[in-house]
């Protein structure tokens, strides 16, 4: 049998209880097994959401960056969201089991999780809250850290193979039999009794202090040392101190040593310096001061009762029990959860008060004791050797578990417009979605249940694989299938610019390409695509996969909306935008255009001029087109000015308005053309002649790099069409993103003088 991935929810960061347990037990069971971790709690150093957000946690190591893999937080919505922390592909597993470590009633036990789970709980009263514990019922296995609280789970009502045992540890490398030098207050020959928790009727504050101040006269030099702050103390009796408290409660003597939220070293240190540490509490679910007082070999007093007893029993000096009382009876400091339900157990603190008195006079036996006792914790409660029993108990459960019926639902995956899975069927379930990518990355996740549908944002050609609850269950092959390739521009120069790489896609994937652009004319009838089918845009057809071909904006008005391309497409050569969508190697592709071919009406040789484009930032200069005219007639050609609109130009025949299929024909018999970035440029290229371009818009590598001269002012302001920082406004004709409204406006297309167009014409 495979050793079981596990995944983890509950609260790692921190320093409560919880967190310390969640952590040291994980340190070890990742030793065994793959882990990885849900977390929900934050931490003091926490600055907001990055990939790495727990770095500055002063406990925080390796090994807990190698297990965290998702951070739970409330997104915008007020809703709970999971974000990735501390990426690495090898936390990309699906995990055989789920192991739910937290809080009774806490939320997260209540979410949806695919596969086996596992709920581990501690708990203080004999029952559970009904709410709370019907949902632990629902999970294939309970973990509980003591047979007693296991006995309380049975006796609710819990199937008894069903719950297990799974103990908390003790570090033993941190809480051990030392002599340490003492802390300077206490350091004055007084015995000292200790009592650390939160003050609280369930841990017997109120009646330890009360049974010391009995016990001991003041002539004895004999101090309580207290560590019993409660955070929500003020909400809990209206005392906004400890101090005030003991005030109100009647307990003030100088003989109580009050110390306010020790470091953990200097905690570590009163442990070890002590003389005996005394906790009494009515019900405890653990208890981690007992057990590392104990591991320090320090004489401790417990009362004889609840999960405690899994490792006090048989050691340290225990308390008589009187009986049981209500959970809900407490007096002061009550525990918040309003649904208390179960009973606690009653010390007898006139036993509390004899043992006291033992230890004091008999402390040299009891530390010996003591010494004996921590030896035994070591061997039985190591975090390691939780460790081992928690990965046996995984075992154990993944040998047993069986799984339920055979999944009748159908998956059904598609690739329109981005891969799609929809999950269709009676059987109720729940199933994580993963798309991942050649490189096996998650690109996205989302968790369903059936007669749902998720879809990945991504929109353009990836090699999809579709894992379903951690099984592949699609890897994209387009073999024989129909693709639709669909130009989302009108542009005439865009589609040139695109259409052959629709033809490269058909080659590499061996599969049907529709293709739907609004200038089908000039390729339905060109051999290079006699294997494409054409549609009119708008139409519907039949397909597997679906790919739109466009400069598509986010809502901020900007070119980088990357969930449809992956690199900001105006920083590219314009035909790159269709290779890097269709997931082709760019290479400059011309398969020529489809028209039908005239005979020249001009007899002469003739060269065209097309100053016209779509922005003012585009426009060479009038002045310029002027002198270019007079120096070709000079020169013995005719000028042509072909544009949509009148264009006079002395001595230059001016040709406007025609149809698309007389300019290619114009372009066709020309010698060669003159224009800016534009349409027309793009037309001359697709039938095979060559362009002089000026364009100080657009970088030089934009447009296409064959049969053509390029020229633009390097040394002027220039490219701003390339700026991922500035958004084009098509309806501002006068848009300039530097110099509007100066005399440098559009300095990029000015600064290109008329001679040096003149002396880079192929004449």
């Amino acid at each position: 049998m495979e050793k079981p991935k596990i995944y983890l929810h509950g609260s790692y960061i921190g320093t409560t209880g919880y967190n310390n347990h969640t952590r040291d037990f994980l340190r070890e069971l990742v030793k065994h097994t793959p882990v990885k971790v849900r977390n929900f709690t934050v931490g003091s150093t926490w600055d907001g959401y990055n990939p790495t957000p727990h770095d500055n946690e002063p406990y925080i190591n390796d090994v807990d960056k190698s297990m965290l893999y998702k951070q739970i937080l409330y997104n915008s919505e007020g809703k709970l969201s999971d974000y990735d922390i501390y990426p690495d592909k090898s936390k990309e597993f699906f995990p055989d089991v789920n192991i739910v470590l937290s809080e009774t009633n806490h939320h997260i036990f209540y979410h949806d999780y695919i596969g086996p789970k596992i709920a581990y709980n501690v708990w203080e009263s004999t029952l559970q809250p009904k709410e709370f514990f019907n949902e632990l019922l629902k999970y294939d296995e309970i973990w509980v850290p003591s047979k007693w609280q296991m006995e309380c789970t049975i006796n609710q009502g819990a199937t008894p193979d069903k719950v297990k045992v799974v103990p908390e540890g003790v570090d033993i490398h941190t809480f051990f039999p030392e002599d340490v030098e003492k802390l300077e207050q206490y350091n004055d020959g007084r015995f000292k009794f200790l009592l650390f928790g939160r003050w609280d009727y369930r841990k017997s504050t109120k009646e330890i202090i009360e049974t010391f101040l009995k016990t001991f006269s003041s002539d004895e030099p004999v101090d309580l040392v207290v560590s019993i702050d409660n955070m929500w103390g003020e909400e809990m009796d209206g005392y906004k101190t400890t101090e005030e408290r003991l005030v109100g409660y009647g307990l003030t003597d100088p003989r109580i040593k009050m110390i306010h939220f020790p470091t953990r070293e200097d905690y570590i240190k009163y442990l070890k310096t002590g003389h005996v540490f005394v906790s009494c509490a009515r019900s405890e679910g653990w208890n981690l001061p007992l057990i590392e007082a104990m591991a320090c070999g320090t004489p401790s007093i417990y009362s004889e009762c609840s999960a405690q007893m899994e490792f006090a029993e048989g050691r340290g000096i225990p308390v008589k029990i009187i009986g049981e009382k209500l959970a809900s009876a407490n007096d002061y400091g009550r525990y918040t959860m309003s649904d208390l339900p179960g009973n606690y157990y009653e010390p007898d603190f006139v036993d509390l008060s004899r043992q006291m008195r033992y230890t004091y006079e008999n402390y040299k036996e009891c530390k010996l004791k003591a010494v004996q006792d921590s030896i035994e914790i070591h061997k039985e409660f190591s975090w390691e050797r939780i460790g081992e029993i928690g990965y046996k108990t995984v075992v154990d459960f993944m040998k047993n578990y069986k799984s339920t019926d055979a999944d009748t639902n159908k998956i059904m995956v598609s690739y329109l417009d981005g891969p799609k899975v929809e999950i269709v069927g009676a059987e109720d379930r729940t199933y994580l979605i993963e798309f991942l990518d050649e490189n096996d990355a998650v690109i996205h996740s989302h968790t369903m249940k059936n007669n749902h549908w998720v879809q990945c944002g991504r929109k353009y050609y990836t090699k999809w694989k579709i894992r379903v609850n951690g099984k592949i269950v699609e890897e994209l092959d387009l073999t024989g299938k129909r693709v639709l390739i669909s130009f989302e521009s009108k542009s005439i120069g865009d589609t040139i610019a695109w259409a052959p790489y629709a033809v490269e896609f058909q080659k590499k994937h061996n599969c049907q390409v529709i293709l739907s652009t609004f200038h089908n004319k000039w390729f339905k009838q060109n051999p290079n695509y006699q294997d494409i089918e054409f549609i009119e845009p708008g139409m519907v057809t039949n397909c597997h996969a679906l790919y739109r071909i466009g400069w598509i904006k986010s809502d901020e008005g900007k070119w980088n909306k990357y969930d449809s391309y992956p690199n900001p497409i105006q920083t590219l050569p314009l035909q790159q935008t269709a290779t890097d969508i269709l997931g082709l190697n760019y290479v400059e592709r011309n398969y020529g255009l489809y028209f039908d071919v005239k005979p020249r009406t001009i007899k002469n040789k003739y060269v065209v001029l097309a100053p016209e484009s779509t922005a003012g930032c585009k426009e060479w200069t009038y002045e310029g087109w002027c002198y270019l005219t007079d120096q070709l007639i000079k020169k013995g050609y005719e000028v042509v000015i072909l544009t949509t609109k009148p264009y006079q130009v002395k001595g230059a025949k001016c040709i406007h308005g025609k149809p698309l299929n007389d300019a290619l024909n114009i372009l066709y018999h020309s010698e060669f053309l003159v224009s800016p970035s534009s349409g027309m440029a793009w037309m001359n290229w697709g039938v095979g002649k060559h362009t002089v371009m000026i364009s100080g818009f657009t970088p030089k590598h934009h447009e296409f790099q064959t049969n053509i001269t390029r020229i633009i002012n390097e040394h002027s302001c220039n490219s701003c069409w390339a700026n991922i920082n500035f958004k084009f406004d098509p309806g501002d004709w006068d848009w300039c993103p530097i110099w509007k409204g100066t005399e440098k406006q559009h300095i990029c297309e000015k600064s290109i003088s008329p001679l040096t167009v003149l002396n880079s014409l192929p004449i």
